[in-house]
């Protein structure tokens, strides 16, 4: 059995900042229509292999040189993730690519692209 090389899978993680007003319900709605489109296009060429949003609830466990935990929701954070998308792509620079694409940097979120460290 040889290893065959698979594609570069990559993590976006979306942030934004706490505090910032609510859009108007037709504001969201345009949005979430502009966020759907983008992560079905991506669905639909095959790129997006995962996807989700993120609660506000949350635990960070802490290592034995800062031994305390954590419940969420975090408000003493400046941003906090909101979700993110599982995506394979030929490279760095293209999974750097179809981020900028995101609907959400029209605004105020903020895109973090993470490449998956191969076995």
């Amino acid at each position: 059995m040889t290893n065959q090389p698979s594609t570069p899978q990559f993590l976006f993680l979306f942030r934004h900042p706490v505090g910032v007003p609510d859009p108007s319900p037709e504001e969201m709605q345009k949005s979430f229509e502009k966020w759907m489109g983008w992560i079905n296009g991506l669905k639909s060429s095959g790129a997006c292999l995962a996807s989700g949003r993120l609660t506000d609830e949350a635990h960070v466990l802490r290592g034995k040189r800062a031994p305390t935990t954590t419940d969420g929701p975090f408000v003493e954070g400046k941003e906090v993730i909101g979700g993110y998308l599982l995506v394979t792509a030929p490279d760095f620079a293209a999974a750097n690519e179809m981020a900028a694409q995101c609907p959400g940097l029209e605004g105020i979120y903020s895109v973090e692209v993470r490449p998956i460290q191969s076995r």
